[in-house]
């Protein structure tokens, strides 16, 4: 299970978070440098950050796109900022020149030339720029329609690389990916068109630019392969080579690409073959050839060259003839995972361990595979560009991303970094302290990783990674925040354990949960992952004392500031309302456990797994449990005090329980997809069925029922039923609107409030169901009304909060919001003499009930999630970046901010003197109120 934890969560951390913001590429010849001073020969030994620039504007980037003078980066405005390549300096702005510019959605550099290409982002339409680059003047515009791929059926040729390719010697532009492929050559100074092409009939292509030449890559009719070299101003072939591939054809065949460094040296792949080749379209190796098996041993950071093989000897030993012939490796012809052998003979890309990114680069003479790792995870890092000794890597770690420059530097051979056994950085007692029995299980794919497992099926795996070592602290703690900063962009972290050097986090995967924590002390980083948030949360505290011990002696470990309250870590996500009872607080998560917490303190008092997902129902009440998950399709009754079962029951509960007066009221379905729905009615003691009641028609929104006498029912058939609670016999029942209209319902003494989706309200007593009035609301309701002080609240879809007299329907006051928020659902709560309701401008208001004018507000910046409750004189209401707001509900001001670490859906919950709410993280918070 350890094994699959890791590796799932490799799997999904390849994600990329943002798209490319720049594009440079300033290559033109492969490194090459060799010191001549005495002693032992310098080596290329590392890729160091030499300066950094912010990119923000939204485009997709081509890929290589070679130039020599400059790097480009546009700006949201529509500017294009001109850099040096070796300081960053600002040289110029190039200004977008209209009034209101199109979006920039391609940047390229070629023979002195800036192209800039602008239209609507995807869109088919777009404009070609051509400026002077030393001086920014403009020097032609041209009109190209770059029309989207559509996947057609036998075989008619596609392309499906880069749709604009940039080399010194010209432009060539590809209109149109279906067959007839239409490909121009265009004059990089002028924009004239220099040349046309159309290929082969029935073909499957794909390109890539290097600094003098196109590279195409061509899959045609009985597996045909072909790799050729196009002259980007004639078009015409330079060179031709066949390609032997052992991958069969399926469909249209099997998948390829392409990938070129800017010095000429390229990348086929086809299927799962994989082939490099010189810029002279010599085959230098295949897969199997270009990543030897040992290269999956732990890394250094120490080797003989830009695609110095990680693992190879020491560099003091002078056994590589790379160590003394640096020139031989090409520009680096991606950023990402360390190349890895594949399980049939390939190579491996997407891996995620170790972390941080490499330059990869082809030696020239023999075909390996090998790079130097720079400070930016593998997962966000792309290259833009290369320039001599010089890399572009855009990053996506952070808001916006960077693009940063990397020189290549020359050190003389030094040890190197010693990375420690994962199996000794826990030990027994620490593992003891969760759980007793556990024994190390070291990796045997040369990853630097133990697996710590359990005695007994039901205690989870506990896994530990080394996933670097830093030759200085300085780098790990880059390499650290850059991963941070990407997992909280993205994920949900639990904000009670967070130091710095440490972030304890929580993965959701098609399998579950799990969780995980970060830790980087020193020239160290790990990561340890469980399906025990539990165990994460108590582990990785003895995993950076151990560190620490290690590595900085008598250095104490920090501890997280902490604040009022508590919080308990569940072990998937809290979706569900908690509910308080003599002390308790019941809580179930996204697993199926139930969870029983002291009130006070948050202590285990008992846990019962249902064995379901994703709950469906959950009550409490006359010391029973009630749990209905869609995974099993039964019902489940514990034992308030001891969390034992009382019975069980194969029930397909789809709406929430009601409990009252010795019965259970539930919601349930043949099967979870089906639109019929029958409101069962059980003896909480033993499970039995008391009555049943089944609306006419399909019943799509399941509303709970309105308990008391009689049990109040809505539908979504435009009916109100009044039914009898001991019998489930039908009293009466009211129309409040066509067939299909959802109603929405609420009680208030002897009269009930019922209005219909179309705006439609009706007063009716509760006891006969005569209609005491009628009124009308202009919109659309979505949920329950309320009813205080005299007057009845709806809300609309589009933010209006409307206000009646509940005695005669009159309308009172309605109140407007501006539609910002495109889930809206209207939500209220009345207490200390005020209403307060969140708007569909992402506002949280206090309105005067007598005129609804405003007393006071609170923006929410992404709106509201859950709330606004309110419990004597505060209101609570909980965000969407999820914080839980605690504010005086007189005049507003703020009293705490709750930030938990994911998204929350649960309401908060008063009782015992604290505020409940359960987040996406997993964690159940208790804040005093």
């Amino acid at each position: 299970m350890g094994h699959g934890i890791r590796r799932g969560a490799r799997r999904g951390a390849i994600l990329r978070g943002a798209i490319l913001l720049a594009v440079l590429l300033l290559a033109t010849c492969a490194v090459a440098a060799r010191d001549g001073a005495t002693g032992p020969p310098r080596v290329l030994a590392a890729w160091r950050a030499a300066w950094s620039v912010p990119t923000e504007a939204g485009y997709a980037v081509p890929g290589h796109t070679p130039a020599g003078q400059a790097v480009a980066v546009a700006t949201r405005q529509g500017d294009v900022r001109i850099h040096d390549p070796r300081t960053g300096a600002l040289r110029r702005v190039v200004p977008a020149g209209a009034a209101r510019p199109a979006s920039v959605t391609g940047l390229w550099i070629a023979a002195g030339t800036l192209i800039v290409s602008r239209g609507a982002p995807g869109g088919a339409e777009q404009t070609l720029h051509g400026h002077d680059l030393a001086t920014g003047t403009a020097l032609w515009r041209r009109a190209i329609t770059i029309t989207d791929y559509r996947p057609t059926l036998g075989n008619t040729g596609t392309y499906h690389g880069p749709r604009v390719l940039a080399t010194e010697r010209g432009i060539v532009v590809v209109e149109e990916p279906d067959e007839p492929i239409a490909v121009r050559a265009l004059d990089p100074r002028t924009g004239a068109v220099t040349a046309r092409w159309a290929p082969p009939a029935g073909c499957r292509l794909t390109a890539a630019a290097t600094a003098r030449s196109v590279i195409l890559l061509s899959h045609c009719q009985e597996n045909d392969l072909r790799l050729a070299s196009l002259n980007p101003g004639t078009l015409r072939q330079e060179w031709s080579r066949a390609l032997l591939s052992s991958s069969a054809p399926q469909g249209d065949g099997p998948p390829i690409g392409l990938r070129a460094a800017a010095d000429g040296y390229v990348h086929a792949s086809v299927g799962e073959d994989d082939f490099f080749y010189g810029p002279d379209g010599r085959l230098l190796s295949t897969g199997s050839q270009a990543v030897p098996a040992q290269q999956g041993s732990p890394p250094t950071q120490t080797g003989s060259g830009p695609g110095a093989p990680p693992a190879q000897a020491d560099p003091a030993s002078g056994d590589s003839p790379a160590q003394t012939d640096p020139g031989r490796w090409s520009a680096p012809l991606y950023a990402g995972p360390l190349p890895a052998p594949g399980a049939h003979g390939g190579i491996e890309l997407d891996g995620t361990w170790p972390l941080p990114a490499y330059l990869v680069s082809v030696d020239t003479r023999t075909g390996r595979l090998g790079g130097l790792p720079i400070d930016v995870p593998a997962r966000l890092a792309t290259l833009a560009g290369t320039s001599g000794d010089l890399a572009f890597v855009h990053s996506d770690a952070g808001r916006g991303g960077r693009l940063t420059a990397y020189r290549l530097v020359h050190e003389r051979p030094g040890r190197r970094t010693a990375w420690p056994d994962p199996c000794t950085l826990l030990t027994t007692p620490d593992l003891a302290s969760f759980a007793p029995g556990y024994r190390p299980s070291p990796a045997t794919d040369g990853a630097a990783t133990c697996d710590w497992i359990p005695p007994a099926d039901g205690t989870p795996v506990v896994s530990l990674s080394v996933d670097w070592v830093s030759p200085s602290g300085n780098g790990a703690r880059d390499l650290f925040a850059a991963e941070a900063a990407a997992i909280r962009q993205n994920g949900d972290i639990d904000p009670t354990t967070e130091v710095p050097g440490f972030l304890s986090y929580t993965v959701a995967t098609p399998n579950g949960f799990y969780g995980a924590a970060l830790v980087n002390v020193g020239p160290v980083i790990a990561r340890l992952t469980s399906a025990s948030r539990a165990a994460v949360r108590l582990l990785a505290a003895s995993l950076r004392r151990n560190l620490l011990a290690r590595y900085q002696p008598g250095v104490p470990a920090p501890s997280p500031t902490g604040g009022p309250g508590w919080n308990f870590p569940a072990d998937a996500a809290i979706r569900t309302d908690p509910v308080v009872a003599g002390g308790v607080v019941h809580a179930i998560s996204g697993d199926g456990v139930v969870l029983a917490l002291d009130a006070a303190t948050g202590a285990l008092r008992w846990r019962f797994r249902t064995g379901g997902s994703v709950p469906d129902a959950f009550a409490v009440a006359d010391g029973s449990v009630y749990a209905a998950g869609n995974g099993t399709g039964s019902l489940v009754v514990l034992d308030a005090a001891t969390g034992r079962p009382r019975w069980t029951r194969t029930l397909t509960v789809a709406g929430g329980f009601v409990a009252e007066g010795g019965r259970l009221h539930a919601w349930t379905r043949p099967s979870p997809a089906s639109g019929s729905a029958t409101l069962v009615t059980l003896d909480p003691a033993t499970g039995a069925t008391l009555w049943t009641f089944r609306p006419d028609g399909d019943v799509f929104n399941l509303d709970p029922v309105l308990s008391g006498d009689p049990l109040l029912v809505g539908a979504d058939q435009g009916l109100v039923h009044a039914l009898d609670p001991a019998t489930g016999a039908e009293r009466w029942h009211h129309r409040t609107g066509p067939p299909g209209e959802r109603v929405h319902l609420t009680r208030a003494g002897t009269t009930v409030y019922a209005i219909g989706a179309g705006g439609t309200a009706h007063a009716l007593d509760a006891a006969t169901g005569r209609l005491r009035w009628r009124s009308r609301i202009p919109g659309a309701v979505t949920s329950r009304p309320l009813v205080a002080g005299g007057i009845l609240y709806a809300g609309d879809s589009d933010g209006t909060t409307y206000a009646l007299d509940t005695t005669t329907g009159t309308p009172l006051w309605h109140v407007r919001t501006a539609r910002d928020e495109p889930t809206y659902t209207w939500s209220a709560a009345a207490g200390d003499g005020l209403l307060f309701t969140a708007g569909a401008d992402r506002t949280l208001y206090a309105l005067d009930p007598a005129t609804g004018t405003s007393r006071w507000s609170l923006p929410l910046p992404k709106g509201r999630a859950t709330g606004p409750v309110v419990a004597g004189d505060a209101v609570h209401v909980t965000a969407r970046d999820g914080t839980l707001h605690t504010l005086d509900a007189t005049t507003g001001a703020v009293r705490s901010r709750l930030p938990t670490g994911g998204t929350t859906t649960t309401t908060p919950v008063i009782g015992d003197g604290f505020v409940y709410v359960g987040s996406s993280n997993g964690n159940l918070y208790a804040l005093p109120s």
